[in-house]
């Protein structure tokens, strides 16, 4: 925040504290004891950090990798996969929404930025295999020490993931990688990159590839920040793979393996898309119902204006908690066959329709959300005097992000077509 201009009175009502008030008393009804003493937990950090950063200014001037290693100290990088090294956390799909709708509050862009992170540890969690080598990149992943990102979309592919272009040789003790990767998250800032490639572009689903490759081995693995106006905090990136070595004991999928490792990430992927995409909308319409309490205009609050009250917060109230029940069942659900899923093949999953159908719905629903807040706050709600700005950037972007809206209901359509066969 450069100059202020919105009264004292209206930031500290605006404050974080206040905001996770709001969504505490929402969630009342959904949430249990222990869930709420660990929303609640993880509330109490962020307020903490919160104050440590300068509150909006910190928001404003800070680089939020900066903050990677305070959330790693406190488990606060991902919660759905078991960490090596910590027993003392709460893990699992449930315990990841709640993570991500706090964090989210805190600060969407930053747990974008996580989330980019928490792909490069998901095929190493679930594919280590025990080497010495990728179990230390997951705990330094977890911890904050290190920031990973994922390789998957390329220039001319886009949503085509399956028929990449990016080459994977076989080499003496490991692969060589050649090609170029768009789009990726954290790539500019990233220690490494989870990358996957093809032996055969005329048959990648069987010569697929991902291992885990290291920018500090200076071989190959460059990265350039492309421009992405709406969210100007994190860094997104052309990643170029020029003669990349990437040892034995550093790939997670072999042949074959990477492509059903690319479809095993998709379920967790879009259900947490879709959880950050929640958490934002609660931060927006916490900053707007918080606002409209005390701003006045037309000698009453805004609040009880028929065009503010019902026409925009009473409305999309209603649709946000819907969507957030909606998101419990499913990750409810999800926890639930857990184990279940373990032995199955990733195109078998059955939440694979429902978290694209969660995405799709969360993804379109957060833009226009946030934008409809934003308006509700008129001037201040587009100035850096709050976070809405940073909450509107990152909304913008939703529909894209994890496979663009036509893809997800490409996969809709298709599963309406299985669900009539099946009849």
């Amino acid at each position: 925040m450069k100059t202020q201009l919105v009264e004292d009175e209206i930031l500290d009502m605006m404050k974080l504290e206040n905001q996770f008030g709001v969504f505490n008393n929402n969630m009342m009804m959904l949430l249990s004891d222990e869930d709420k003493a660990y929303v609640e937990e993880i509330q109490s950090l962020c307020i903490e950090q919160e104050e440590k950063i300068g509150r909006i200014r910190g928001h404003n001037n800070d680089d939020y990798y900066d903050w990677f290693e305070w959330a790693g100290k406190h488990g606060l990088i991902n919660r759905s996969n078991e960490y090596p090294h910590r027993s003392d956390l709460r893990i699992g799909m449930k315990a990841e929404l709640l993570r991500c709708w706090t964090m989210d509050i805190f600060n969407p862009q930053f747990n974008m930025a996580m989330g980019a992170s928490s792909l490069c540890i998901n095929p190493i969690a679930h594919h280590h295999q025990n080497k010495e080598n990728l179990v230390k990149d997951l705990q330094d992943l977890f911890d904050g020490k290190k920031i990973g990102c994922i390789g998957i979309t390329e220039p001319k592919q886009g949503s085509d993931a399956v028929n990449m272009k990016v080459k994977a040789e076989k080499a003496d003790g490991g692969y060589v990688v050649n090609g170029i990767k768009c789009y990726t998250t954290n790539s500019p800032k990233a220690d490494m990159c989870a990358v996957y490639a093809v032996l055969n572009e005329e048959d990648p689903r069987s010569t697929m590839v991902q291992g885990i490759s290291h920018k500090d081995w200076d071989r190959g693995f460059k990265s350039e920040r492309i421009g992405i106006p709406s969210v100007t905090k994190v860094h997104i990136g052309k990643t170029t793979f020029e003669d990349a070595f990437i040892p034995e004991e550093y790939m997670t999928g072999g042949p074959g393996e990477g492509y059903h490792i690319l479809f095993e990430g998709l379920v967790p992927e879009r259900i947490g898309i879709a959880a950050t995409n929640v958490g934002q909308m609660w931060g927006a319409f916490s900053l707007a119902s918080l606002y409209s309490t005390v701003r006045q205009q037309f000698k009453s609050k805004i609040l009880l204006h028929q065009a503010i009250g019902m026409s925009v917060l009473a409305k999309y109230h209603s649709r946000l908690t819907s969507i957030t029940m909606a998101l419990l069942k499913l990750a409810e659900a999800y926890d639930a066959k857990r184990d279940e899923l373990e032995g199955i093949s990733p195109f078998m999953n059955p939440f694979v329709a429902m978290a694209s159908q969660m995405k799709e719905q969360a993804a379109y629903l957060v833009h226009d959300l946030t934008y409809e807040c934003m308006h509700v706050m008129g001037g201040t709600g587009v100035t850096d005097q709050t976070k809405m700005p940073i909450i509107q950037g990152v909304s913008e972007i939703a529909e894209v992000v994890g496979g663009t809206r036509n893809v997800q209901l490409l996969i809709g359509s298709r599963t309406i077509n299985t669900m009539v066969k099946m009849i």
